[in-house]
């Protein structure tokens, strides 16, 4: 199941077909295999959740078909705190990251953890810069 994170507004979110390729219509991100239960590690570290309501920070707001694809949203408070992280910042939240059970059974290492948080830090920082934007989750099936 191939996920992706992109930048979108409501509007263009409600527009998207089902048989439609959102890299031809938003900015998107590879998720790189990184899956809800791990995100949910980050996003625990992050917020100081519990783990449980952390996995609650991905909304789903549209399903395109009955059996996907579908589309969630990452909560814009969550989105908030990570645009507000530095380098120093996501080096230690990797550091933490890499030794969670979802991770390990991921077998990513520290890099491949860096590249995805950097990125997505990144687009954070794009969505919290702009008027009406959000970061959302695109989910194949």
């Amino acid at each position: 199941m191939a996920e992706i994170f992109m930048i979108g507004s409501e509007d263009g979110i409600e527009e998207l077909e089902a048989d439609e390729n959102p890299a031809d219509v938003f900015p998107c991100m590879n998720a790189h295999g990184i899956h809800a239960e791990a995100r949910a590690q980050l996003y625990t570290l992050v917020t100081r959740l519990f783990l449980d309501d952390a996995m609650l920070l991905e909304p789903l707001v549209r399903q395109l078909a009955e059996d996907g694809p579908t589309i969630h949203q990452l909560d814009s408070s969550l989105a908030t705190q990570l645009a507000n992280k530095d380098e120093n910042d996501i080096e230690e939240l990797v550091s933490h990251w890499v030794e969670c059970e979802a991770i390990e059974e991921l077998e990513l290492d520290s890099e491949d953890l860096s590249d995805f948080l950097f990125q997505l830090v990144h687009f954070c920082k794009t969505v919290t810069q702009g008027e009406g934007l959000g970061i959302y989750l695109y989910t194949d099936g």
